[in-house]
């Protein structure tokens, strides 16, 4: 929870840069972010509910969990109200946004069933709890990163990324990684644990359909790697010839868009002055 912070506050920008929209909630942002830091302490016991501890505080454990999910939804729900009714720019960066709070919502609503003491008793240990992770934890760590380096990428070297490869990037990680881990939820369900190297001791598991998931997760696994490919050959073509990036090349409002792209020592060479909020778009902006 405290590794998603970064994350969610890129995604919030960026939203908000090319839906040419103010964040919407903004205090409601705040608060919710604040309460994700604060509850992020005192929820680590939903990995122990089988470690044998008080059934009381598995249940405090358990309650605490669920309660975190009201600031998550929070959040989500002022992203989607901040895309509403907006002039949306659909780049790579937006796109790696929408991906993000779309799979955002896929690993929240899988993690009730962790949060959950009796179903967790089935669960645990299983590719469900697999699959829920990484549901959670990739976007945070690799798609949110994505979005970042992306928009930040001309104000780091003063030239943009290549947009069709960088949507041929996202189309086949965000397609392959969903290929990877919905079929990793059906085996969870049908109860097939972690770190199972040899099936002959599991002979329920070792069913020709079983079998064929795995198959078809782990050459998922493979296209999604070879993917990352496009995402490196973007980035050394974008810094040798890529076209040269002005200092504002987004039109966002918040202050680093001041400084040249890339900032010369001390960012500015003289003090940039403050018309306007980081996000207060204005209708003539919007068109």
């Amino acid at each position: 929870y405290i590794m998603i912070l970064p994350a969610m506050g890129v995604v919030s920008d960026v939203l908000s840069t090319f839906s040419r929209k103010p964040i919407f909630g903004y205090k409601a942002m705040i608060y919710a972010i604040t309460a994700i830091a604060g509850f992020g302490f005192i929820v680590w016991g939903h990995h122990m509910f089988q470690s044998g501890m008080n059934p009381t505080m598995g249940s405090t454990f358990m309650v605490a969990t669920m309660f975190i999910a009201l600031p998550s939804a929070i959040k989500t729900f002022n992203w989607i109200g901040t895309i509403w009714g907006g002039n949306i720019r659909f780049n790579t960066v937006f796109l790696n946004c929408v991906a993000f709070v779309s799979m955002f919502i896929v690993g929240g609503l899988s993690g009730i069933f962790m949060a959950a003491v009796p179903t967790d008793i089935y669960f645990h240990d299983t590719y469900f709890v697999l699959a829920h992770f990484h549901y959670t934890f990739f976007p945070i760590a690799i798609i949110g990163s994505f979005a970042a380096f992306t928009y930040w990428f001309p104000k780091m070297f003063g030239r943009m990324l290549d947009e069709t490869l960088g949507k041929i990037h996202f189309w086949g990680t965000v397609i392959s990684l969903n290929c990877i881990f919905i079929p990793l939820f059906f085996i969870g369900v049908a109860g097939q644990h972690r770190r199972i190297y040899n099936f002959q001791h599991f002979p329920e598991l070792a069913t020709p359909d079983l079998q064929n998931i795995r198959v078809f997760a782990t050459t998922a696994l493979v296209v999604m790697i070879l993917f990352q490919f496009v995402f490196f050959a973007n980035i050394i073509k974008s810094w040798l010839f890529g076209e040269k990036a002005g200092k504002n090349p987004w039109n966002a409002n918040t202050l680093e868009w001041v400084a040249a792209s890339p900032p010369p020592h001390g960012n500015f060479p003289e003090m940039p002055t403050c018309y306007r909020g980081p996000y207060e778009y204005s209708v003539e902006g919007r068109e």
